[in-house]
């Protein structure tokens, strides 16, 4: 009877690694496949994220033509015909904006077929109602509005916009969850990885470790046993440094988003990226960043200070902001000559350039270009730097104690949300700084920033 062959160490040795290989494998296959799913979930995210906020758009662009209408019957003055002309304008822009998004979903571009039919005849019965109180007076039009036509249409418009909108937010709520159950999956199965792994780790070890015991008595033996354990080892390590780099970040990265363009994307395709990338990191991304830094400001954590060129950070800040420049036909000037630079982290005089522009360019004047000044000096060991520009003012008599409070906004404007000026304030004084502010209602706004 023949006995069975013993494994040799080398070739436990070689079981294990390619058992923990496979494992390995089977962990990144999996994680990958989990990676895509989260980034598909997210894509659809910041689609219907897009898709309200575009919403929105529309019906305060209806909103608009009902406010102009009503005004122009009511007073018979031509410029409440501006916010009539505006929102048709405008209406217009969006429902193709809405169209191109949401080209292969058929169920929407029905709903956008009705928006559409119901703000046509919005219109139309807008132009009659402005058509009569123009040509036979206040009473005909009255007698227009009283039938009641265009409320029951401006009824529908919003019914059917915040129907179209609650099957985004369930979307999005089923996208958000679909993703957190991916990211739990994921790290559940990290957690089972490195579970089995210790395991055969264990067993391997405690079954080389017995054969190493029953051959050390042979010195070849001992020298071979000497051999294959540094091999191991070097296995090893090389094992644990490519799980290092390849499970350091097993969360998909919002930046992912920048992979959907390739050499086979039309220009309308990069367009429509770019509007998504725009709004969503705006309205997403830096809201959590803003709360974070704060919280992290609260706790005073430390945060490293180098040398920043303010060249550099105007530079990345005016090109961020490229879009609003150009619409708005913004003139921004820098000198930066007295004071090329200053010692901070680039993270806050990043955040402290971004929302000091932003709101130059976000709160100006209609009836004027921008004009927004940059440009520091020095007073005695202190490097002041200054956001000059020719926008709506604030009223600081009646709103200078709350200039830099949490969530306080002083203009209407639909992207305001009250934490830029407070996070500046409160990334400037943590390192010992001041920041403060001059300001003529409809004249312009200056804040000047004092870095010690």
């Amino acid at each position: 009877m023949k006995r069975s062959k013993k494994l040799t160490l080398k070739n436990k040795i070689d079981i294990t690694f390619c058992a923990v290989t496979v494992i390995f494998i089977v962990l990144i296959y999996s994680t990958y496949s989990r990676a895509e799913m989260v980034k598909e979930n997210r894509e659809i995210i910041y689609h219907t994220s897009s898709v309200n906020n575009i919403l929105e758009k529309v019906l305060t662009s209806s909103i608009d033509i009902e406010t102009g209408t009503r005004g122009y019957a009511i007073t018979g003055k031509e410029n409440y015909l501006e916010a009539f002309h505006s929102g048709s304008k405008k209406i217009d822009i969006w429902l193709d904006s809405l169209r191109s998004m949401n080209n292969t979903n058929q169920a929407q571009l029905q709903k956008l077929d009705s928006i559409e039919h119901l703000i046509n005849s919005k219109k139309r019965i807008s132009q009659l109602t402005i058509d009569t109180r123009k040509n036979l007076g206040l009473v005909e039009a009255s007698k227009l509005v009283e039938i009641g036509r265009g409320k029951e249409v401006m009824d529908s418009i919003r019914k059917i916009v915040a129907d179209f909108q609650q099957t985004q937010i369930n979307l999005l709520s089923q996208k958000l969850i679909e993703t957190d159950e991916h990211v739990k999956q994921r790290n559940i199965i990290f957690l089972l990885f490195v579970s089995i792994t210790i395991v055969v780790i264990f067993f391997a070890y405690k079954m080389i470790r017995k054969t190493a015991e029953k051959t050390i008595q042979k010195e070849v033996i001992q020298a071979d046993l000497i051999t294959e354990l540094s091999i191991q080892n070097n296995q090893m390590n090389d094992f644990a440094s490519i799980t290092s780099h390849n499970l350091r970040s097993p969360a998909a990265n919002i930046t992912s988003l920048i992979s959907m363009v390739d050499e086979n994307s039309k220009l309308e395709d990069y367009k429509n990226i770019f509007e998504m990338l725009k709004k969503v990191s705006i309205n997403l991304n830096e809201t959590l960043n803003h709360l974070l830094e704060i919280l992290s400001i609260k706790k005073n954590k430390i945060i490293e200070k180098e040398m920043i060129l303010l060249d550099e950070i105007f530079l990345k800040t005016t090109e961020t902001l490229q879009g609003e420049i150009l619409i708005s036909e913004a003139e921004i000037e820098c000198d930066f000559n007295t004071a090329p630079q200053v010692e901070f982290p680039r993270i806050y005089v990043e955040s402290i350039f971004h929302n000091l522009i932003s709101n130059a360019l976000k709160y100006r004047s209609p009836d004027r270009k921008p004009k927004i000044s940059v440009r520091t000096e020095v007073r005695g060991n202190q490097i002041l730097l200054s956001v000059k520009d020719n926008g709506l003012g604030i009223d600081l008599a009646k709103h200078g104690s709350k200039m830099f409070g949490m969530h306080k906004v002083f203009h209407k404007h639909p992207d305001a949300n009250g934490i830029g000026l407070f996070m500046t304030k409160a990334q400037i004084e943590s390192l010992g700084g001041k920041i403060s502010v001059k300001s003529e209602v409809d004249s312009g706004t200056t804040f000047t920033v004092v870095f010690n």
